[in-house]
């Protein structure tokens, strides 16, 4: 009989698990500022820090704790985060010219990330391992390569096609049919990062407002009322960081503009040093070319797997939960099949309707987000681009402030599409896996 997939005083969020809440600074909520930022994960907490550094006044608004949101809950993966259409599809939609340069965006990113993180000296377990991404059929293998040539060619792009016949070199699986190592990918330890980021700010000299949501926004003048829990904050500049945590109509322009996607993450209990080399020969982390794609990474100490993705009913028990996880777990690795997990949590991702993060200024409001699932690197950086455009420096264009951000159509009803539409990808997907079976 297979062991239960939950262990016994299992917790929530492995990121945090035995770190002390982050305590801001004590600190009134003044009555005007020149910036207010909504919400404190990675973008907003970057763009704080960007503006108390160049002599702004920074209120910072959280509805909840510091890093409550998807910067505390996501997998910690680092890379260029390519735009989901592909060079082909861009190029279809755009262009060839346009194409390259939103792909370049990626790899402006991630030198961005490194270069922060090194410079601010950050210790958030930044390595850069690379990333398998299998293949689950030789004609996936084969399309891979295209797109990374087409990459390799436009952007520059570092990659290995690994053959099924060399794939345990990287992976201790036989379910994919070869794949790509993308060899500048790699991960952190989100949580650290987020810490990092409030501290640094504060330091800098922005305010800190957990617990404190807004509920609303209208323009007065030349400043923009916010209205909060207390009262109204008058700002001069907003900007909105909430990506998939922001309500349609307080957090516009971006809460229209995105659709929230709840995901699942869970971490195995301790492994054997043994079975954590079985599993990934290399050190690297994982992905895989499907339509409902399972991310699995070692954590920083290599002591535990994470695994994510919309993975089984996000709202559903936590046994469910486990069981879905560890079903898709052990479909990549037979040798987890009887795995358990001490952590599960979820997050929102927010997707947007052309598969493209966005940044820019829409009626008179500030915006950062829509980062698709991919935004450690991205909010960084478009956190640095906002903070640059308010303060006005240079250096503070990117390929895409002219792409048109329609508002999604029907916005209360999303959510739930978004849930049939996964549904039925994953029913395709279960329908390939049995045909190679």
């Amino acid at each position: 009989m297979s062991a239960a997939p939950i262990a016994p005083g299992d917790g929530e969020n492995y990121w945090r698990d035995g770190r002390p809440p982050y305590v801001p600074k004590p600190a009134k909520l003044p009555a005007e500022v020149d910036v207010a930022v909504v919400g404190a994960g990675f973008t907003g907490l970057r763009t704080a820090l960007e503006l108390a550094r160049g002599g702004r006044s920074v209120a910072v608004l959280e509805a909840h704790d510091i890093g409550h949101g998807a910067s505390s809950r996501n997998g910690g993966m680092v890379g260029p985060s390519f735009h989901k259409l592909g060079m082909a599809g861009l190029t279809s939609a755009y262009g060839e010219a346009k194409a390259a340069a939103i792909m370049r965006e990626g790899m402006l990113a991630l030198d961005h990330f490194e270069g922060f993180v090194a410079a601010e000296g950050i210790d958030c377990a930044l390595t850069l391992p690379g990333r398998f991404r299998g293949a689950p059929t030789a004609a996936s293998y084969e399309a891979t390569a295209r797109e990374c040539e087409r990459l390799s060619k436009a952007v520059g792009l570092p990659f290995e096609m690994i053959p099924k016949a060399r794939q345990r070199d990287h992976i201790g699986s036989d379910f994919y049919e070869g794949g790509v190592l993308y060899l500048r990918d790699g991960g952190i330890q989100p949580r650290l990062l987020v810490e990092a980021l409030a501290s640094r700010a504060e330091a800098a000299g922005a305010m800190l407002f957990e617990t404190t949501p807004v509920s609303g926004m209208k323009r007065e003048g030349d400043r923009i009322a916010l209205r909060l829990p207390s009262g109204t904050l008058l700002a001069r500049d907003v900007v909105m960081a909430t990506n998939g945590y922001g309500a349609p109509g307080a957090t516009a322009p971006l809460g229209p503009r995105v659709v929230p996607m709840l995901t699942g993450v869970a971490a195995t209990e301790e492994l054997s040093p043994n079975l954590i080399r079985d599993l990934t020969p290399a050190g690297a982390n994982f992905g895989e070319n499907r339509r409902v794609f399972m991310w699995f990474r070692p954590t920083p100490d290599g002591k535990r797997f994470i695994f994510g993705g919309r993975l089984g009913p996000m709202n559903g028990s936590r046994e469910a939960r486990a069981r879905a996880v560890r079903a898709s777990a052990a479909r990549v690795f037979p040798q987890l099949s009887d795995v358990r997990f001490s952590h599960l949590w979820t997050g929102r991702i927010a997707y947007t309707r052309d598969h493209a993060p966005h940044l820019g200024k829409i009626d008179g409001v500030w915006f950062a987000g829509g980062y698709c699932g991919s935004g450690v690197t991205r909010s960084v950086y478009f956190a640095d681009k906002i903070a640059r455009r308010i303060l006005g420096r240079p250096d503070a264009d990117t390929a895409f402030d002219d792409l048109p951000f329609p508002k999604v159509p029907f916005r209360p009803f999303a959510p739930w599409a978004a849930v049939a539409l996964t549904r039925w990808h994953a029913w395709q997907d279960a329908r390939d896996d049995r045909r190679r079976g």
